[in-house]
């Protein structure tokens, strides 16, 4: 129970898109008599809970494969859409104006690039002020959607970094790179650490006025990350011409597109032991989807495009309780 609210949903997953929960959650709560108990522990951690039967809801930043729903029993959907932006402490630097080519990003985090003014950084990036600083890694030590979604893209322009590191939730960073837990514990350590590079979603970074680098798409162009580039990473994806939100939204081929894009995901158990709780976060998300276009543009993701909503709202019906009955929930405020 949570002060005055007769009830609440209680999930756990992404830092990274917590702070969108808790707006809408603000905005919910006022109508619907009921809170939002959301545990920002990381998608990992988050998908681990909701697999052991824990909390209503898990929350990641990487849709979960048809074999792991499948294996678990469980329905996943995704609520909105952002991006993963590398973020810098370059003392000296204009925010938001270095560049940085993929693969040089890869050999970065990989730590084979080891000081700011190497000459493939001081080659893309003539006239700016670049420190001469070593590069001090910031990694993330929880099981991350962020590190998902940013070692996925780094794997397709890194032939080298899918052989060393992979593509997972938690990697192997190299051994002179620091590791933070969580989002807030990652935008902390780069903003204490002068020379450090690590990443986070946009919103939050945007949020924190942190140095972000521009990256390199497949057309060579270096898109500001915002709306307008995470809708075009969408241009042309099966996100928005069939509803297909099992792929990666990294490293796609629209000309403005921002390259390390990404959604934020609901992991919920098939067959609900209790119904009532279960209705209440579906209407959480589906007010969500009809009223938190404001909330959602303000902490720094996008709304989902038409046809990904239409398959959201079927994975979302097909949720049943212990008799094998459809679930009644409101869509309607």
């Amino acid at each position: 129970m949570n002060g005055s609210h007769a009830a609440e949903i209680v999930g756990a997953g992404s830092s990274a898109a917590a702070p969108l929960y808790k707006a809408w959650a603000e905005q919910w709560a006022h109508g619907m008599g009921a809170a939002l108990n959301y545990a920002p522990v990381g998608s990992g951690t988050g998908i681990k809970a909701i697999e052991e039967g824990k909390g209503d809801f898990g929350a990641s930043d990487v849709s979960l494969s048809k074999e792991e729903l499948d294996k678990y029993g469980l329905v996943n959907f995704p609520v909105a859409i952002s991006g993963v932006v590398p973020i810098v402490n370059l003392p000296g630097v204009p925010h938001d104006e270095l560049k940085l080519t993929g693969p040089i990003l890869a050999d970065i985090f990989a730590g084979k690039i080891t000081q700011w003014n190497a000459p493939q950084i001081a080659a893309l990036n003539r006239g700016l002020p670049l420190p001469a600083l070593p590069i001090t890694i910031i990694g993330r030590a929880d099981g991350s959607g962020t590190t998902y979604v940013m070692s996925n893209y780094l794997g397709k322009v890194s032939e080298d970094w899918a052989k060393r590191f992979g593509n997972n939730f938690k990697i192997q960073w190299p051994a002179s790179a620091k590791l933070a837990t969580g989002t807030s514990g990652m935008i902390k350590a780069v903003s204490a650490q002068p020379g450090a590079i690590g990443y986070a979603e946009w919103g939050q970074a945007e949020a924190e006025h942190l140095n972000i680098a521009r990256v390199a798409n497949q057309k060579g162009n270096y898109p500001a990350p915002n709306a307008a580039s995470f809708k075009a990473a969408l241009e042309g994806s099966g996100w928005s011409t069939v509803g297909d939100f099992d792929e990666m939204l990294t490293d796609t081929s629209g000309l403005g597109a921002w390259p390390i894009t990404g959604g934020t995901f609901i992991i919920m158990p098939r067959h609900v032991s209790d119904a009532k709780r279960a209705e209440m976060a579906l209407s959480f998300f589906s007010y969500g989807f009809a009223k938190g276009d404001t909330a959602t543009a303000k902490q720094g993701w996008i709304p989902l495009p038409e046809r990904t909503q239409v398959r959201v709202l079927r994975e979302m019906s097909r949720l049943v309780d212990t008799k094998g009955l459809p679930l009644n929930w409101k869509m309607a405020y």
